[in-house]
């Protein structure tokens, strides 16, 4: 399978986007452990960035279930792929 049938993959965006959740929720909660050390400032500018990004890798998480926005995209994507597709192959056959 090429970069682009992966790309188009809706079961490999799901699994990116748990890894990625997986990831930082790890890194918010390392972090808290060490809001009262030494490190303060370095470990509150990390904690805020991971919970962010936490944030972020929820919202692709959910929208790519049921009718969710990502999964729409990747739909249309894989449709018009398979069109293109069809319609080289009848070009060729012509």
């Amino acid at each position: 399978m090429n970069i682009n049938g992966q790309l188009l993959n809706l079961q490999t965006h799901r699994k990116v986007a748990k890894i990625g959740m997986s990831i930082t929720l790890a890194t918010v909660c390392l972090t808290a452990l060490g809001l009262k050390g030494r490190n303060k400032s370095r470990c509150e500018k990390l904690h805020t960035i991971a919970g962010i990004a936490f944030v972020g890798f929820s919202l692709y998480h959910a929208g790519l279930y049921e009718n969710g926005i990502f999964r729409n995209m990747i739909v249309n994507a894989n449709k018009k792929n398979a069109e293109a597709k069809r319609l080289a192959s009848d070009d060729q056959d012509k």
